[in-house]
């Protein structure tokens, strides 16, 4: 699968919901829950951004792009632990193993070194096997449990993190 990733547009959000609606282990947000990550927050220490993940094969042109997969961060520049939190991330069913997920982790891992976090931590289903070897794959760590956070079905959610040390020539990313 040809893929690029740019930053998500108000334009991509009726793929991004539908993507998030196809995949049950994505959180489900009200399109209202993207705005803050197409309008700068005033206040200069929280930093957000959203990535889209277009498939060059299946696009006839920008009026047409294919959104296949997305993911969302926030940033808090607190000066102390810069911690950036991975807020959503999904792969549409069809686009998944063709190295999406990995590809958008990335590239947050990079933004997030970029403006000096510090670590970078997710929630994600205790039960969903595959996102977690993507997270461990990238260097993603158990760092504890949330009983019974998610709902619909009921499951506990694993909090996994990594630090990140420096810039963008110090992330390793495994092959």
């Amino acid at each position: 699968m040809n893929f690029t990733l740019r930053p998500m547009q108000p334009t991509d959000l009726d793929q991004v919901l539908a993507i998030a609606e196809q995949s049950p282990e994505a959180p489900r947000w009200q399109p209202s829950g993207y705005t803050p990550y197409f309008v700068p927050d005033p206040q200069t220490h929280l930093l957000r951004t959203a990535l889209v993940a277009i498939d060059f094969q299946a696009s006839a042109g920008p009026a047409e792009e294919k959104v296949r997969a997305f993911a969302a961060a926030t940033l808090l520049l607190d000066g102390q632990q810069n911690f950036c939190q991975l807020d959503s991330m999904a792969v549409h069913p069809n686009a998944r193993r063709h190295g999406l997920g990995s590809a958008l982790l990335r590239a947050i891992l990079v933004w997030s070194a970029d403006h000096n976090a510090r670590h970078l931590a997710l929630e994600v289903r205790a039960g969903n096997a595959p996102a977690l070897a993507l997270y461990q794959r990238c260097g993603l760590r158990p760092e504890g449990r949330r009983p019974r956070y998610y709902t619909d079905p009921e499951e506990d959610a694993l909090l996994l993190g990594m630090p990140i040390t420096s810039g963008p020539p110090h992330v390793r990313f495994p092959p």
